[in-house]
């Protein structure tokens, strides 16, 4: 149960580092190409406004010298910066002023063409381009006076150095692997912690399940003593059901609650009287009928305890009968729960071979015909072969009065289903 559950936990450990590895990785890589952009997009802004200056002079006293003398300023400090091309446009998007570095003449025309949509903006406006592994960036920036009058706009293209963009996209990806360590680092941290915790909550639950066994052993007990002043039938029974039940191969929980409705399956007749309960000879009619409502007590006393859920199966269905015979319902064949099928067997088994107030055991050899000629008629055909297969082996190992004994085997099937 332990590896089960250490194997469990690591497989949801690894998701969920892959899975907060995938998220938060892909929110750091989102904000680092944030970073970026807005890097880049500062860097072009502070370089193309730089610009301004210049062109604000030419234009308080404009003429051709001082255009020449524009021109020629702009291309050196061009040649001195990330731009590569950088115009001039007056307040009617005509072209007064350029400057483009030779060597970016060729990448200049492959930028994607604007018309004078820009013209009217009052702010400054960055377009991202990609050409193959390089960043650029086309600014525009208006010119506005003093007034607040629009003179017209630069406009620049800014190629953004590879070097930054290399650190940027650097601290990204430490920041990335940051992340996913942190991840990786907790859920190595929470895995103890969680093995721990899960341990203690299996202590608690297993010894809340040896509490209510040990409750359910008490209860099942005092019924036995009040019926028969003895336990040995309700371990009998109960060791009966359980070796019938590994033959089928039944399942955990199925395995419980056969244990549990085998122990508390005469619990309802702590309602019947004790002259009814204890009487020597046959019962009549009305005592009978009297005797069959022990069935409705005992369902009626565990139906509100909802540990004892799967024990209600055989409490309301042990008297039922595979031909439709039983009581209290009549139900037939595969209608009748499988537990209960089991734990009919074995309680009329236990009950041949049993001395009882108004009875004395009959032999082996005897409760077996008994079973075969019964067989279809009050037990399940398929139960009962599997059973005879091997009733000479289970009746040597449980049909004895070894209350000590027995009382071993039981426990040993109890830590075996329910811890």
């Amino acid at each position: 149960m332990i590896e089960n559950l250490h194997k469990w936990l690591l497989i949801r450990l690894v998701l969920l580092w892959i899975i907060l590895s995938l998220a938060i990785g892909t929110l750091v890589h989102f904000l680092g190409n944030v970073r970026l952009d807005n890097h880049v997009v500062s860097m072009a802004k502070a370089e193309t406004a730089s610009y301004t200056n210049a062109i604000i002079s030419y234009l308080k006293s404009p003429s051709e010298q001082a255009l020449d003398e524009l021109n020629l300023r702009i291309q050196d400090e061009i040649e001195q910066d990330n731009l590569i091309a950088i115009e001039f446009y007056d307040a009617n998007s005509r072209k007064v002023s350029e400057a483009i570095k030779p060597s970016a003449r060729e990448i200049e025309t492959r930028l994607p063409r604007h018309g004078s949509e820009f013209a009217e903006e009052s702010g400054i406006i960055c377009k991202k381009v990609m050409l193959a592994d390089d960043t650029y960036l086309r600014v525009f920036i208006p010119i506005i006076n003093g007034g607040g009058n629009k003179l017209g706009y630069i406009e620049g293209i800014y190629h953004a150095p590879g070097d930054i963009i290399a650190q940027i996209k650097q601290q990204t990806f430490l920041s990335l692997i940051l992340v996913i360590l942190v991840i990786f680092a907790t859920s190595l941290a929470l895995y103890p912690l969680i093995i721990s915790l899960n341990r203690r909550l299996i202590d608690y639950s297993q010894n809340l399940a040896l509490t209510n066994i040990g409750m359910l052993k008490v209860l099942g007990s005092a019924i036995a003593k009040r019926d028969s002043d003895t336990n040995i039938h309700n371990y009998r029974v109960t060791l009966y059901s359980v070796r019938i039940g590994e033959k089928l191969e039944l399942s955990n929980s199925a395995m419980q609650g056969l244990i549990k409705g085998a122990f508390l399956h005469d619990l309802g007749k702590i309602a019947i009287s004790d002259a009814i309960l204890h009487k020597a000879g046959k019962l009549t009619g009305e005592e009978f009928e009297t005797m069959k409502s022990h069935v409705h007590h005992g369902e009626d006393i565990i139906h509100g305890y909802d540990w004892l859920k799967d024990a209600r199966d055989v409490v309301r269905c042990h008297h039922e009968k595979f031909d439709g015979s039983g009581y209290p319902k009549g139900l037939t064949g595969g209608d009748i729960p499988q537990c209960a099928r089991i734990f009919a067997l074995a309680d009329v088994f236990d009950a041949l071979t049993s001395k009882r107030p108004y009875k004395e055991p009959f032999s082996f050899d005897v409760s077996v015909s008994i079973l075969k000629e019964s067989m279809g008629s009050h037990f399940d055909p398929g139960i009962t072969h599997l059973f005879l297969d091997h009733a000479s082996e289970l009746y040597a190992e449980i049909g004895n009065d070894d209350e000590t004994l027995l009382h071993g085997k039981l426990e040993i099937c109890i830590g075996k289903y329910f811890t």
